[in-house]
């Protein structure tokens, strides 16, 4: 079923609903003692991932203001659980249980509004969580309401559909890479919104930590790493694949998964290469780019992924599909090695293959465009604007 579909249906429901939710629980909700702030946060998830990293990031922004964040998703694991709930002037609460079955979201929905718009000033933010677009028609038109869109995913199930189903009730929507707003725009003329409306795209860029001092040996092996989830986006079989085959020729490379890609991975792969499991702490992280030289990604589709600024950061090269979402900063011969193929996969395994060999043979190659990723990273990926742009954003 299409987003849209489910959008109207759910939508039609929760307005049937609200009569009962006026009659029961808006006395409960009226009755509850108000937190500190006027911002609240919707969240999906506390697992390992790309996003969460960039959740993290602003919370830590802005720790000088009070908060209430909403997790509205199950999290497979709670390797980050500790480290959101340890932000400072922040009330956490994972509220998955109450948005997860139908009967208890069409009342949590109602709920939480009701006790959200009892607040002054307030300010609603959003990353990857479904139940913030169900409040959205409930909540007090003063209240200010902005979503983090993290991927346009061109499927009938992507999180744009939700964005574009509301469009009128959003004040604004964030995106952090050009192939995202590209294809927002496309969007709203396909379904002739209003032009006025692109001026509510604000275009975000996260930045990442940026060592004082990178000390890197380039001598052999080739280390190739990979860190995060698997699933049909990330393709990580071809990875498996690429790693086979050179574990397989017995040439100088170590590959390097981390993150929750175990089952993706087959057994003679995972006993030939370093397993670091979930990495939840960053200086864990920081200490695996140290050591890496090539940030090895076989994407179908994303936008441009933290696991590449930060890896480039610390002067790891990507060898990455040519994906528009990459191409925003990255360029073959000057601070990558991109794989041409996207859609053939043989085509991607090939010429995955033929990169890492280049690098191989090339020593001077290899460090040519480690340098030129760092001082790339220096030029773009500083946090600070970043951190500025949430504070003023979210805060004034």
């Amino acid at each position: 079923m299409h987003n849209l579909t489910k959008i109207r249906l759910f939508r039609f429901l929760l307005y049937c609903t609200y009569p009962i939710a006026v009659l029961f629980l808006y006395p409960i909700a009226a009755l509850r003692k108000k937190k500190p702030g006027n911002l609240f946060i919707l969240f999906d998830r506390y697992i390992i991932g790309g996003a969460q990293r960039i959740h993290l990031d602003i919370l830590q922004c802005i720790t000088d203001s009070p908060k209430q964040i909403y997790f509205t998703r199950v999290s497979a694991n709670e390797a980050l659980k500790d480290a959101f709930y340890s932000i400072p002037n922040t009330q956490a609460s994972d509220i998955h249980i109450w948005c997860d079955m139908l009967l208890l979201r069409l009342f949590s929905v109602h709920y939480l509004c009701f006790y959200i718009n009892r607040h002054k000033d307030v300010t609603v933010f959003s990353a990857n969580s479904t139940f913030f677009y169900d409040m959205l028609p409930f909540l007090r038109k003063s209240v200010r309401k902005i979503e983090l869109l993290h991927m346009f995913t061109h499927g009938k199930k992507g999180m744009e559909w939700f964005g574009l189903a509301n469009i009128h009730r959003l004040d604004y929507r964030i995106i952090y890479d050009s192939y995202t707003l590209s294809n927002l725009r496309k969007q709203y003329t396909a379904f002739n919104i209003d032009p006025s409306y692109l001026d509510r795209l604000l275009f975000i860029e996260p930045g990442v930590y940026l060592p004082a001092q990178v000390d890197k040996s380039y001598e052999a092996p080739l280390k190739v790493m990979y860190a995060g989830r698997g699933g049909p986006q990330k393709r990580i079989w071809l990875l498996n694949r690429i790693a086979a085959h050179f574990m397989q020729s017995g040439r100088p490379v170590e590959f390097h998964f981390a993150g929750t890609i175990d089952d993706d991975l087959s057994e003679d792969v995972k006993q030939r290469a370093v397993m670091h499991g979930e990495i939840s702490r960053p200086e864990q992280m920081r200490a695996l780019y140290q050591q890496c030289h090539v940030i090895l990604m076989t994407s179908a589709y994303e936008g441009f992924p933290m696991l590449i600024k930060e890896g480039m950061a610390y002067g790891c090269v990507p060898v990455v599909t040519a994906l528009e979402g990459n191409k925003m900063h990255l360029s073959s011969e000057r601070n990558a090695l991109l794989i041409d193929a996207v859609e053939d996969e043989e085509a991607v395994v090939e010429q995955g293959i033929a990169r890492l060999n280049r690098l191989l043979n090339e020593p001077a190659l290899l460090e040519k465009l480690s340098a030129n990723a760092m001082a790339y990273a220096r030029l773009h990926f500083d946090k600070r604007k970043f951190e500025q742009a949430y504070r003023d954003l979210l805060l004034n």
